[in-house]
C-alpha cells in the first residue's frame, strides 16, 4: 500500500519534468485524459474546511496545538527536532511534503543556546527559475518569508508577517545547493525580529530581515 506522499512526489516530478520539456509536436491525448481522471478523482476526496498549511481538518489541528504546542519554547523545540518542521506544516508551499508544488525545502530545527535556528540545504530545480541559470526573485522571498515564519514557530514566538524585507547580493543559482538559515534577533512585546541569509558556498545570494506579530492578549 502506498503512501500519501508517494503520489504527491510522482506529481511534482511530472511538474518539474513538464517544465523543460519540448512538448511541440507530441500527442498527449492519453495522458491528458488520464490526469483529467486522476483530478476527478481527488476532487472526490476534498475536505471542505478552511484552508491551513498544518492539517486539512481545523478540529485536527485545534487538537494537535493542545497538545503538542503549549510547553513554551524548550517544548516546541522538542516536538520541532521531532517531528521536523515538515510535521508542522505538510501542506506548506515551500516545506509540505503533501504540497505538490513545494519542492519540498528541508528545513531543520538546530539548537543554538536557549533559542533555535532553522537551516536548510536545498537544490532549485528549473520549475523555481526566473533569470537565466537563477530562482525566481519571487521565490527566494517567498522561502524566506516561510524559513522565518518556521523560526518565530520554533521558538514559540509565531505571528502574522508583518513586513519582510529582502536584499538580493546575487543571483541564487538553480542546479547546486543552497544554505539557508534562519534566526530570531529579538522580540520586543508582539514583535519578532527575524533575519535569514541564503548561501552558495562563500558566494552570500540574499539577506532577509522579517517583523513577525504576534496575537494580542485576550482581555
Amino acid at each position: 500500500m502506498h503512501e500519501p506522499r508517494d503520489l504527491i512526489d510522482a506529481m511534482r516530478r511530472v511538474n518539474t519534468a513538464a517544465r523543460i520539456a519540448e512538448l511541440d509536436g507530441e500527442d498527449f491525448t492519453s495522458e491528458i485524459q488520464q490526469l483529467h481522471a486522476l483530478a476527478d478523482r481527488l476532487d472526490a476526496l476534498a475536505v471542505d474546511d478552511i484552508r491551513m498549511q498544518a492539517s486539512l481538518w481545523h478540529d485536527d489541528l485545534a487538537e494537535r496545538m493542545a497538545e503538542n504546542l503549549t510547553a513554551g519554547p524548550k517544548g516546541r523545540i522538542n516536538r520541532a527536532l521531532e517531528v521536523g518542521i515538515a510535521g508542522f506544516f505538510p501542506y506548506s508551499p515551500y516545506v509540505g511534503t503533501l504540497n505538490p508544488i513545494a519542492p519540498p525545502i528541508d528545513f531543520a530545527t538546530v539548537v543554538v543556546g536557549d533559542r533555535a535556528e532553522v537551516h536548510a540545504t536545498h537544490t532549485f530545480e528549473a520549475i523555481m527559475n526566473g533569470p537565466p541559470g537563477g530562482v525566481h526573485g519571487g521565490v527566494v522571498a517567498g522561502v524566506f518569508d516561510e524559513l522565518l515564519g518556521c523560526t518565530c514557530v520554533v521558538n514559540d514566538v509565531s505571528g502574522f508577517t508583518g513586513t519582510l524585507s529582502i536584499r538580493y547580493a546575487s543571483l541564487t543559482p538553480l542546479g547546486v545547493p543552497i544554505t539557508m538559515r534562519g534566526w530570531v534577533d529579538r522580540v520586543e512585546g508582539r514583535k519578532t525580529f527575524a533575519t535569514g541569509t541564503f548561501h552558495h558556498g562563500e558566494t552570500l545570494c540574499a539577506t532577509a530581515e522579517g517583523i513577525f506579530i504576534g496575537p494580542r492578549t485576550a482581555t
